[in-house]
């Protein structure tokens, strides 16, 4: 797979040398054999690895000061159960060794981050873009490139053959010339990547002006692939969704989707029975609270577009009910009115959530699928943007790839992440999705 940076890759491989060595450290006083050495290594490297990219640390991003917190959360967190898996096999668990093995890894992976902040900013060269197509689809990639400084890429300008968009020219970035000036105009840029953001099918004039002017070792992109790598979104356009339909019915999903059902049957039923102590609070304080029905009930849309009843605890004041309320697209201030006080608490960690494991055991949803909308939402959007329907291919779940990235974004981007969440659903990313769901909600950062 062609990758934008392989920075990200060394970074990675730096960071898992210095939790090696720093578990040798740690650890080798409690240990009484090399065997017990090498699996504790292992045990503690992958999973610290595996938790930091579960928290982002190796996408391409910008950072804040928050993050500092944030690498220090997620290396106590892996120490913590690295330790508890390897409490066996180093016959103990030494909270010491467990203080000085973070600090070590934490102060190295710290210093490693720095460095490599520095080193991204002063001394990493940037990246030149010539984009092939001035067209709307051209200017939409670059202005995503433009609004991600993290990527270090500069848009030098554009490529395109057609005299109206030449004539209309209004972005700030220029058209450089036509097609068969590409290799003077990458000679002249010292371009490293080609996109192609041209809508229609190119004829062979303009592909062999392409194939004699993008010389070896220039990286070219298609527009599409290049937007879902940057943005974690698919680009909707009919071409994009011809190639998911054709990806969707291909054989390995009648596995894959029967696999999936059995899994979140078990899942939903394990999480019925392990949270029922705070279900049955949730339940009495609702009732005592305001006397009213404990469940909300509302008709959502799901697969194909079949409606079903998507149960909630009721957390608002029975007389203040609003049926055509959809919590999934509004957003509800924590000192909202209608919110009774006791179902506070229900709304940050979504306890009300949980009576839709019925809804999954009923088969009318998933544990991570796209969230479901009200009729009137799903009607009105599917009127208005193209290709809305696609989104109800697979069940919708309790959560999705959208609810981890974007909260508050428009119908047109949910949909793309929707429809990224459909092209690329697989088994393990599924269960990253929903591991990533279940800390938000823990911590009460899921809003």
């Amino acid at each position: 797979m062609v990758v934008l940076s392989k920075s990200i890759y060394v970074l990675a491989f730096i960071e898992a040398l210095i939790i090696a060595f720093s578990t040798i450290i740690g650890y080798v006083p409690i240990s009484s054999s090399l065997l017990q050495v090498i699996i504790a290594i292992c045990i503690f490297t992958l999973i610290t690895v595996v938790i930091l990219n579960l928290k982002g640390f190796y996408k391409i991003r910008q950072y804040s000061f928050k993050d500092i917190y944030f690498l220090f959360e997620g290396v106590f967190i892996a120490i913590l159960l690295s330790g508890f898996i390897a409490k066996p096999i180093l016959n103990g668990f030494g909270f010491v060794n467990v203080l000085l093995t973070t600090f070590l890894i934490y102060f190295g992976i710290i210093t490693t981050r720095t460095c490599f902040l520095l080193y991204k900013k002063f001394f990493k060269p940037i990246k030149n873009i010539l984009i092939v197509g001035a067209g709307q689809d051209g200017k939409l990639i670059a202005e995503e490139i433009q609004s991600r400084p993290e990527l270090g890429m500069k848009v030098v300008g554009f490529l395109d053959d057609n005299m109206s968009n030449i004539e209309e020219e209004d972005s700030t970035i220029p058209i450089l010339g036509l097609t068969y000036d590409s290799e003077a105009v990458i000679k002249d840029n010292q371009v490293d990547m080609v996109i192609i953001a041209v809508k229609s099918r190119m004829d062979s004039n303009i592909l062999t002006d392409l194939a004699k002017g993008i010389p070896l070792g220039v990286k070219v992109w298609r527009m599409p692939t290049f937007y879902a790598h940057i943005t974690q979104k698919l680009f909707t356009n009919k071409m994009a969704v011809n190639w998911l339909f054709y990806d969707y019915v291909r054989p390995k999903h009648i596995l894959y989707s029967r696999v999936k059902k059995v899994i979140d049957m078990i899942c939903a039923i394990s999480i019925l029975i392990l949270t029922l102590p705070i279900t049955l609070i949730a339940m009495i304080g609702i009732k005592i609270s305001d006397f009213g029905p404990i469940f909300f009930m509302q008709t959502r849309i799901g697969k194909f577009g079949k409606p079903f009843k998507m149960i909630k605890f009721r957390t608002m004041y029975q007389d203040k009910v609003d049926a055509d309320f959809d919590d999934d697209l509004e957003e509800v201030n924590t000192n909202d009115k209608r919110i009774i006080p006791f179902c506070k608490w229900i709304r940050k960690f979504h306890i009300d959530d949980i009576p839709q494991m019925f809804n999954i055991l009923k088969g009318e949803m998933s544990l991570v699928g796209p969230r479901p909308v009200r009729e009137e939402v799903h009607y009105a959007n599917q009127e208005h943007i193209p290709f809305w329907e696609c989104r109800g291919w697979v069940r919708p779940g309790i959560t999705g790839w959208q609810q981890i990235n974007a909260l508050d974004c428009i119908p047109e981007e949910r949909l793309g992440y929707d429809l990224y969440y459909v092209k690329h659903r697989t088994l393990a990313w599924e269960f990253t999705i929903f591991i990533l769901y279940l800390a938000k909600v823990i911590t009460g950062r899921l809003k």
